[in-house]
């Protein structure tokens, strides 16, 4: 697919059409369920188990209390008359569990723990006695999963706490889940923050993450990987858990794994914390390579500072917690290159000839054919030799002393390029000896980097019946764009700056209609920018003039400088001198969720029905050259074809050129295959996408026997295809009219010998309001879901 455009949409503007319809069908929905919008489906637990008398007989109408030991809140259910209970949509926590019935003693089991989206069975054998004796059951209650099929591993608070986190992220623990195998480099955007991990033999990076019930994950420009938005603090982190394989209905859009994340809830007493990871090199040891060439330790500062608190607004009833981090970073960065020495500026290039053992005649003639330079404008087309053969070297490589014969006779030195020669003014002096001018100058200094971010969660219950939680987060991420190498505007080190930020915020509410009917609903958005700015201008408000290139390089909107490769020279950055060409980056992500959960406990059967809805928005510019990108190698200086030029594996000797001076002549790159050679200006698209994801699913939990349940679910997607929000998207349709020759062309059949005519078929296709995309929209996705759970 591609995408032309030369408007430029605004980050902002282009998100807010399709939010605002999101936001306000779910405002509507809410309003109508009398729903003050928290606790999602997605997270939360269960315990469930059955009630018997002495004798084992199953016990109907028994009250089951489950009471958060932390924040207070209540939440109960009567066992039915096979003497089965469920408490539903328990947020993870410790509870403890009491069983009570009319001429029985009390039971009570503490410690209860409900993690991650777990399913718990807590059974209970009544004793004869009075109903206010209790039975006290001190130990805690055995968490077993009997109540479902799912499989994945619970990384609970005390793990994030202990385990050590060199980057401070949360992602790194998946990989203590059982099958969970890392991919290596392949990242998402800022700090890595894609789910970049393999489980189970999946497909890499496509795991959901959700964050206290709201997907936080978008999709890669261009790529097939998801990159999680916003990514909270460790100690912003109450656990999560990797589920992996034979999940419910209820989840969807991933691949075969969901990254589960419950944030840190405040509790009837107030807690608090103040922290700093320190990273210093004085702390650290040189490796034996360092120590035996006398190199130093490379420098590093690394301060991860913040706090937490959290506690009561009101006790048993609403509490908050807050969480702030602040990371600070300086490390050693370097640079090295190969710049042209100071006879080069001046167009001699003579130390080239002695450079490859080689010697001038009284002529000027080099003795080794790699080390002479010859004249660009001296060539002639040899079929035989298979391009263009030059005939006449330069003396002594003096382009500044040659007069070439080429067809503007003019004086002496006319083969330097002005721009060319005014550019090399800005590479830096040689500052390494005894090697080749290849790789002659090397550099080294800091990095800069930071991020700040918060974190407030509230909690709050309304009445017995509703439980509400919401949650608000920022992080903002300024770059320092690393070395400043050349430390002037023709720095190809990306010296400018650039940020990042995140905003993430979920909304989610349980209400109880009566002790076998609950609705669930959950509102989520996240949104992240990504900027980056490769022009570090040093005070120059006219890099183009100052050098001499036309001013409409500059028609793209971007100051800056041209791109400039000199092959064979070690690039100090991206390029040799000049602005990173893809080094202007700006990308904007939203991602909007709505999904409500209806569940019903219906004698043996659990069933749930419900809904998820999405939205995902990327704008995106990456420049790719808009000032100009310029190649050079020593095929415009070289006596052999531009294919043949010094390549051993043809056999073909070096045949000498320099790419150094081909650059300051102004010859570009000639024949070679790759697209990064030659010269060029590219007009990057700007696209603005939007494509919208509708799940609808159906679950049914059922206990056939105290010990054996069926997990049986649907579930329907569909996921839309991009479309971009000013339609500038266009494609090949190989069964389109042809343009050419007016979608036919005449010819003499070779069978025959009579004239024919054949249709041409095959042409482009731009975008437009009946036809937005070129794909088809899959209306087949069906997913059946069984699992059983068997307790022996």
């Amino acid at each position: 697919m591609k995408m032309n455009s030369n408007a430029r949409p605004d980050l902002q503007s282009t998100f807010k059409g399709p939010i605002q319809c999101l936001l306000a069908a779910a405002l509507a929905i809410c309003a109508l369920l009398c729903l003050p919008t928290a606790h999602a489906q997605l997270y939360t637990g269960s315990i469930a188990g059955t009630v018997k008398d002495p004798s084992g007989a199953f016990l109907a109408n028994a009250q089951i209390k489950a009471t958060d030991a932390e924040k207070g809140f209540e939440f109960s259910a009567t066992s039915d008359s096979s003497g089965r209970y469920v408490i539903r949509e328990l947020p993870p926590s410790n509870y403890t569990v009491t069983a009570s019935a009319t001429g029985f003693k009390t039971q009570r089991k503490d410690a209860v723990r409900i993690d991650v989206n777990q399913n718990a069975s807590v059974d209970f054998s009544m004793a004869v006695g009075a109903f206010a004796e209790i039975v006290d059951v001190r130990a805690g209650a055995v968490e077993l999963q009997t109540e479902d099929a799912e499989t994945g591993q619970v990384i609970n608070r005390r793990l994030i706490n202990d385990l050590p986190l060199i980057d401070r992220n949360i992602l790194a623990l998946t990989s203590l889940a059982p099958g969970v195998t890392e991919m290596g480099d392949q990242c998402g955007q800022v700090d890595c923050l894609s789910t970049n991990f393999v489980s189970n033999g999946s497909r890499g990076a496509s795991a959901d993450f959700l964050l206290d019930g709201a997907s936080a994950t978008n999709s890669e420009p261009n790529g097939g990987i998801t990159s999680v938005t916003y990514l909270p603090s460790p100690e912003a982190v109450e656990e999560f858990k990797v589920q992996q394989t034979n999940f419910s209905a209820e989840y969807g859009f991933s691949g075969a794994s969901v990254v589960n994340v419950v944030s840190r809830s405040g509790t009837n007493k107030f807690h608090g914390s103040v922290y700093e990871f320190f990273r210093d090199d004085s702390l650290d040891a040189n490796d034996w390579f360092a120590n035996r060439n006398g190199d130093p330790i490379p420098p590093l500062r690394r301060h991860n500072y913040g706090g937490t608190i959290g506690g009561p607004i009101f006790k048993n009833k609403t509490f908050f917690f807050f969480d702030y981090d602040y990371r600070t970073e300086s490390g050693a960065s370097t640079a090295n290159a190969g710049v042209p020495s100071d006879a080069m500026r001046a167009g001699d290039f003579g130390e080239l000839c002695a450079t490859e053992g080689g010697t001038f005649n009284g002529s000027g003639r080099c003795s080794t054919d790699a080390g002479q330079i010859w004249d660009p404008w001296s060539g002639v087309f040899n079929n035989n030799a298979g391009g263009i053969v030059r005939s006449q070297f330069i003396p002594f490589n003096n382009i500044a002393a040659w007069t070439s014969p080429g067809p503007a006779n003019q004086v002496p030195g006319n083969l330097i390029d002005p721009v060319a020669q005014k550019m090399m003014s800005y590479f830096p002096e040689p500052n390494v000896t005894g090697g080749s001018f290849l790789q002659n100058w090397f550099a080294s200094g800091s990095s800069q980097s930071s991020n700040k971010q918060f974190d407030i969660k509230i909690d709050h219950r309304f009445t017995q019946n509703n439980l509400m939680s919401g949650k608000f987060a920022y992080q903002y991420n300024p770059t320092g764009g690393g070395l400043d190498c050349f430390k002037n505007f023709t720095d190809p080190c990306q010296g400018g700056q650039g940020w990042d930020n995140a905003h993430a915020f979920a909304i989610n509410d349980t209400h109880t209609f009566s002790p076998t009917l609950l609705l669930t609903t959950t509102l989520g958005f996240t949104r992240g920018v990504w900027h980056t700015d490769a022009y570090n201008p040093h005070g120059e408000n006219d890099p183009l003039g100052t050098l001499g290139f036309p001013s409409y390089l500059e028609a793209n909107g971007f100051n800056g400088v041209p791109a400039i490769f000199i092959d064979e020279y070690s690039p100090a950055g991206y390029t040799n001198i000049g602005t990173d060409p893809y080094g202007n980056y700006r990308l904007g992500q939203d991602t909007g969720q709505l999904s409500a959960t209806l569940d019903k406990i219906h004698g043996q059967h659990e069933i749930k029905f419900g809904f998820d809805v999405r939205i995902h928005q990327i704008n995106y510019i990456q420049t790719n050259a808009p000032i100009g990108f310029f190649s050079f190698n020593n095929g415009a200086t070289s006596a052999c074809p531009g294919s043949r030029v010094g390549d051993p594996s043809n056999g073909v000797a070096p045949c000498g050129g320099d790419p150094m001076a081909s650059f300051l002549m102004g010859q570009m790159t000639q024949d070679c295959a790759s697209n990064d050679c030659g010269s060029k200006e590219e007009i990057q698209s700007r696209p603005a996408t939007t494509n919208y994801q509708y799940g609808f699913f159906a679950q049914d939990n059922w206990k056939v026997t105290p010990k054996l349940t069926l997990n049986l679910g649907l579930r329907f997607d569909v996921t839309l295809p991009r479309t971009d929000r000013y339609n500038h998207q266009d494609w090949f349709d190989p069964n389109a009219t042809s343009p050419l020759n007016g979608g036919s062309v005449s010819y003499s059949d070779p069978i025959t010998g009579q004239p024919t005519t054949l249709a041409l078929k095959g042409g482009e296709v731009f975008a437009s309001s009946k036809q937005r995309t070129n794909y088809v929209t899959d209306w087949h996705d069906f997913q059946p879901r069984f699992g059983f759970a068997y307790q022996v």
